[in-house]
């Protein structure tokens, strides 16, 4: 039985299997648009992938099944044929794998389970790292959005704290900070408070700010690739794939900071770390320029060993 188990949907399957030329077809666009990027991102990988193994002899099939980590734990390949619409299904992710299962009022039609492995379920990694710009510059809009902070705590500036963990250290975390102002509590955004002025706009609090990001992404092979979005456009892309941040101060410099932000994918086990250099006028100039070192797709089970390599290392790092 699965435990700490997160139920990502339990929803009507709108379903329609052919051996078209287009392959198997187990779930509605209309269904895929429904639901968030991540629970979507499954359903393709699943209709891909037996649509893949439907065309291969049965030694083939078993063999990529296997090397894959994919399993059928209650049925086979062929049932797949006797899904209908009026049959439920649910998709749950515990211990880094998922379960997808149809279930009839009185059994278990088929039941696969499959690792959370991003380059599993999106595809080959090179392939990954060179699409990221254009994944990102798709994002749909995200309106900005301040949250009112949970728990919170008392600085010892005055600044107010909200803060529900950390990543590996407990200085890269996912702290908010606000100022409270009456009975509010604002997001803190003044040139007096840069760590948390940063922290603040990483975490999508600060309503209207954006600026442009000149990105040094690192791809396979040792290379690098260039280009230009904008903050708006990357929190946009974070919020479309449900990416969490945590954020740690690298250097405290005379011209500005030098900050790292990991943001994290709990549904399909990826990090993306970036090393930024914020200027000590980000706050005031909004056409400053924020110079971002990106490592993108990094496996969760690795992120402890790069994020203190990129750590200990910091004061190596010089900005042109």
């Amino acid at each position: 039985m699965l435990r700490r188990s997160v139920y990502i949907a339990l929803l009507l399957a709108i379903c329609c299997i052919s051996a078209s030329s287009q392959g198997l077809k187990l779930f509605s666009p209309e269904l895929k648009k429904a639901v968030p990027r991540a629970q979507s991102v499954v359903m393709d990988f699943l209709e891909r992938y037996f649509s893949e193994l439907s065309k291969q002899k049965h030694t083939i099939a078993s063999t990529k099944m296997a090397d894959d980590r994919v399993y059928f734990r209650n049925g086979r390949l062929s049932d797949l044929s006797q899904i209908a619409d009026t049959i439920p299904f649910s998709i749950k992710l515990s211990y880094r794998y998922y379960e997808v299962e149809w279930i009839k009022p009185d059994s278990t039609l088929v039941t696969i389970v499959f690792p959370a492995q991003y380059d599993l379920l999106l595809g080959k990694p090179d392939e990954l790292q060179l699409q990221l710009k254009d994944t990102i510059l798709a994002a749909p809009q995200h309106s900005d959005s301040i949250m009112a902070p949970g728990k919170k705590v008392m600085l010892d500036d005055s600044v107010y704290m909200a803060k529900t963990g950390f990543l590996e250290l407990e200085s890269m975390n996912d702290a908010s900070y606000y100022n409270k102002i009456g009975d509010s509590y604002q997001p803190v955004y003044d040139s007096a408070q840069l760590e948390y002025s940063a922290a603040n706009l990483f975490h999508d609090l600060i309503t209207g700010a954006d600026y442009q990001m000149d990105v040094e992404q690192s791809v396979y092979g040792l290379k690098t690739i260039n280009y230009t979005i904008t903050l708006r456009q990357w929190l946009n892309y974070c919020a479309e794939w449900g990416l969490k941040a945590f954020y740690g101060v690298e250097q405290q410099r005379e011209d500005g900071l030098l900050v790292l932000v990991i943001v994290q994918s709990n549904e399909l086990e990826f990090n993306h770390q970036l090393s930024v250099f914020m200027p000590d006028k980000f706050v005031t100039d909004q056409t400053t320029v924020l110079k971002v070192r990106m490592t993108p797709y990094i496996p969760t089970h690795n992120i402890k060993n790069l994020f203190q390599k990129e750590y200990d290392n910091h004061q190596k790092i010089k900005w042109q």
